[in-house]
């Protein structure tokens, strides 16, 4: 009996210090992924706890508690270089830092927490699958704001993309006022463009196209312009623009009125200066919604198209 006492015991010793032999005696969790977006635009919804909800593929408690899968995540502190949050899972609590580093053209996330590993080789056991746990749904938590950053709508607010140049001529005229322009004047210049166009034997080919400018404290540069199928001699006080067939245009999608269209011009700028894109020419709005006719300011619907390279 005193034989079988003592193998036991040895037994239990050995698997004791296999225990402490295979589980490190510091816990980590590390995960990283690349996203396909601006470090700029990776700071935004990472170190303002506000918009964690935005991307957030659990719940949210409060705005610093968040919940997925049975985890709780809990956020400490935001710096310019990241989040200090609390990963818990079960009984194991652990500080993590989620930070951020800028790549070309992207930036890689990093998660990573450490603590030491427990003496009591039960709660050694439990805390390792716990914390390989943690760093499973760590990674599917990354890899929801990195699906949400990726989306150019989510990022920058509007839906921005790359097209090519369809309309090979802009007839312009470029003039100014003391005042911001009504819809209506505006319209009626379009509208003399055309018919001069007309006139000329040309064919719109696509809708009317607006740039207004503030040079001054009291001063707005208005440009406006009609694609038209060939090249005519302008009329005076007109122009043409002869774009580059097939090249490059950054369009945005945007529905509101004018307050709305030039925070789109910001966010199509932003994106310009993350995707270290240049534009050789001022960017416009195509007038999509005749504004003339709809009063609606928040059903108009415009493209503003950025020449790039």
């Amino acid at each position: 009996m005193k034989k079988i006492v003592l193998i036991i015991l040895a037994a239990l010793i050995l698997a004791a210090a296999a225990v402490y032999f295979i589980i490190p005696s510091t816990l980590t969790i590390s995960n990283e992924l690349t996203v396909e977006a601006s470090d700029g635009v990776v700071a935004k919804y990472l170190i303002h706890k506000n918009l964690w909800d935005k991307w957030w593929p659990g719940s949210k408690i409060t705005n610093d508690h968040f919940a997925y899968k049975g985890i709780q995540v809990e956020i400490n502190k935001t710096t310019n270089g990241g989040a200090n949050v609390t990963l818990q899972q079960g009984d194991l609590k652990l500080d993590a830092d989620i930070s951020y580093l800028a790549e070309d053209f992207a930036a890689k996330i990093k998660i990573l927490a450490e603590k030491q590993s427990s003496m009591n080789p039960v709660k050694r056991i439990t805390d390792y699958y716990a914390a390989r746990e943690l760093e499973t749904k760590a990674g599917e938590i990354l890899n929801s704001l990195k699906l949400f950053l990726e989306d150019q709508k989510n990022a920058y607010g509007y839906k921005i993309y790359i097209d090519k140049v369809k309309d090979a001529f802009l007839l312009t005229t470029t003039t100014s006022a003391a005042s911001y322009p009504d819809m209506q004047n505006i319209y009626k210049l379009i509208d003399n463009l055309k018919q001069q166009a007309i006139a000329k034997g040309a064919k719109t080919t696509n809708f009317p196209m607006l740039n207004i400018t503030k040079v001054g404290k009291a001063e707005y540069q208005i440009s406006y312009a009609i694609p038209i199928d060939k090249k005519i001699t302008p009329p005076v006080g007109a122009t043409i623009n002869q774009l580059v067939m097939g090249g490059n245009l950054l369009i945005a999608d945007v529905k509101g009125g004018p307050h709305t269209v030039n925070d789109a011009f910001e966010q199509v700028q932003i994106y310009m200066k993350d995707h270290k894109l240049i534009a050789p020419a001022m960017p416009f709005e195509s007038l999509i919604t005749d504004r003339s006719v709809e009063k609606d300011t928040s059903k108009w619907v415009t493209k503003i198209y950025a020449p790039i390279f």
